[in-house]
């Protein structure tokens, strides 16, 4: 898979797009290609330096799908790759590009952090800002402007919410604000009245909340009833048009409610308006604007084009020029500013305060009342710091240097909701028809609208998994993990081709637990199978209900049965096994516990 070095003057260059057009965010990746197509069409219209011969191929927003049809492109011929479109794909791409360096690969509108911020690939570009990005200058804008020197946040406990939450008390603490207490909820949960009345009854000048807009809704609702009246801050995902067209008890809570986008719809944006303007004359029947994936693949290929047009269509050596080019790119966005990049690869651009204000037709609007220029991807600090305090999680969003009291509302599971009378029931939303909350004709979905549709499909990587992960090379991974699969019960979760049919990473599942994978690597770790080494220095312990169904299976498949069934002085039943490259395995029932 070798990237073509073509002629400029007489073949075209080959460029290959990752549009997700299948599964849930078919609608968004449609869009997403229409962004595309624009940039393209430009390119076309004003004679641009070399034919481009654009290779389009579709995924379904898992990483595995991105992976192969990245794969497939470069087969094809594409020397270039745009894409992806969801956040996990991102993270894919990164790993995947590492393995086919001759390649470049440009972002599709992928906003996780660390598709460029950990552990980036050289020939990984990004002209949008990811996810963290997002909100900055909020929490300066919070305490310094809306004089909300004390504040309790209400978050969702997955990794979205984190990295918003963690972005935001970054900037809050750093202007000198306070933050009291922390609770959280599991996402889609809809009663969160005994929390919200908690709150309620806390003094506090302010309340951030990282909710989906119906989950905001109800607790808002409650919040409301309750007598609460600290000011509003929320995350990027919140304020969708759904929760602006909300009841009367919750209209004084959001008018004057602030948050932070990575896109200003202002009426001053002219990039803004001129790219609308062709989208609706391109595209007549896809509405009146396009959504905010259309815009990433803007960005992302008119970065290409004029990468491109700055090196007269030549690539060169290993894609020098191009890269080049590329890094030391800036030009004005749609996205309400400027965009370049930084060392790393990654977009510095602005970030937009925005404001819940009531407009000349009875409805709350968000208004841009604030621009953050030229955000960076560590929010100012240097990398090395930014880098030293981890990636978001609950543990990391507290104040950096101080220790509040931390509310720590652990989300119940199923089976102990109803008997915990403490502690607010997490069901998932009811239905509900339109006409219970629409009472006048609603506007059309907004960017953000888009963007909250997308995240709350999208898999979320919570910090309620495991903490500590095996790993464990074999020679012949490929081969490893469908046997792990079929004799052992695992559930595949992630998997990284790498080069000549090696596996450069995967993640498989068993009831709650992972492993991960991966081909020998002739690197720094110097791992071995036991097969090299003739015996084993560490083996793995897993927690299965039923050891005689498991046994069974493991014998089925082949399993070297090192320590057959049995039962334990210590009560468990297990079993230990070999798999064919001889790691140990050791299954039962025995479940140690942690804590008291």
């Amino acid at each position: 898979m070798v990237g073509i070095q073509a002629n400029a003057d007489t073949e075209p260059l080959k460029i290959g797009v990752l549009a997700t057009l299948e599964g849930a965010f078919e609608p968004l990746g449609r869009d997403a290609l229409r962004g595309h197509e624009l940039a393209m069409k430009e390119h076309e219209e004003s004679d641009g330096v070399r034919p481009i011969e654009a290779l389009i191929e579709s995924t379904d927003g898992t990483p595995d799908s991105v992976v192969a049809k990245a794969r497939l492109l470069i087969e094809r011929g594409a020397s270039i790759v745009i894409g992806p479109l969801a956040g996990i794909e991102g993270i894919a791409i990164r790993d995947f590009a590492k393995s086919v360096p001759e390649v470049t690969f440009i972002n599709g509108a992928s906003a996780a952090q660390d598709a460029t911020l950990r552990a980036p690939a050289e020939n990984f570009f990004r002209f949008n800002p990811d996810s963290l990005q997002w909100i900055a200058g909020l929490g300066h804008y919070a305490y310094e402007e809306k004089n909300i020197h004390t504040i309790v946040t209400v978050s969702e406990d997955y990794s979205l919410p984190y990295t918003q939450l963690m972005g935001f008390v970054l900037d809050y603490c750093a202007a000198g604000g306070r933050l009291l207490a922390r609770h959280w909820v599991s996402p889609g949960a809809s009663d969160t009245t005994r929390l919200a009345e908690a709150v309620a009854r806390t003094e506090t000048d302010g309340l951030f909340l990282a909710l989906e807009p119906r989950a905001a809704e109800s607790f808002l609702e409650a919040y409301g009833e309750a007598g609460g009246q600290a000011a509003v801050v929320t995350s990027s995902t919140t304020l969708s048009s759904r929760l602006l067209r909300a009841g009367d008890t919750i209209r004084p809570l959001l008018t004057g409610a602030i948050s932070a986008l990575p896109v200003s719809e202002s009426d001053d944006n002219d990039e803004w308006e001129e790219l609308a303007t062709r989208y609706r004359e391109s595209f007549p029947d896809a509405g009146p604007a396009p959504g905010l994936f259309a815009l990433a693949y803007y960005v992302n290929t008119k970065a290409l084009l004029l990468a491109l047009e700055e090196t007269g269509g030549v690539l060169g050596e290993g894609h020098e020029q191009l890269r080049e080019a590329l890094a030391e790119l800036r030009f004005d966005t749609p996205f309400g500013g400027p965009v370049a990049l930084d060392e790393y690869r990654q977009a510095v651009t602005d970030s937009f305060i925005v404001e819940v204000v009531e407009a000349d037709d009875d409805f709350l609007v968000l208004e841009t009342v604030d621009v953050v220029e030229e955000v960076d991807q560590t929010l100012g600090l240097s990398r090395d710091a930014f880098l030293a305090l981890g990636p978001p999680s609950r543990r990391n969003t507290r104040c950096p240097e101080t220790a509040p009291a931390v509310a720590e509302d652990e989300p119940l599971a199923p089976a102990e909701r109803e008997a915990d009378d403490d502690e607010p029931v997490h069901e998932p939303p009811p239905e509900t028809e339109e006409e219970d909350v629409v009472t006048v004709e609603a506007p059309a979905e907004t960017l953000l609208d888009q963007l909250i549709r997308m995240l709350q499909k999208e898999p979320a990587m919570t910090e309620t998994g495991p903490s500590v992960v095996p790993c464990l090379s074999y020679r012949d991974a490929p081969a490893a993990i469908a046997w792990l699969k079929e004799a052992f019960g695992f559930t595949e979760v992630m998997v990284v081709p790498g080069p000549d049919d090696t596996i450069a990473h995967a993640q498989l599942a068993f009831d709650g637990g992972m492993v991960m994978v991966g081909s020998l690597r002739d690197d720094e770790l110097k791992m071995q199978t036991p097969c090299d080494l003739g015996g084993v220095t560490q083996s793995i312990y897993i927690v299965v209900e039923d050891a005689d169904a498991h046994y069974e299976r493991a014998v089925e498949a082949g399993a070297d049965i090192v320590r057959e069934l049995e039962d334990t002085p210590y009560g468990s039943r297990d079993y230990s096994a070999r798999d064919p490259e001889g790691h140990l395995w050791n299954f039962g029932t025995y479940r140690p516990a942690i804590g008291e």
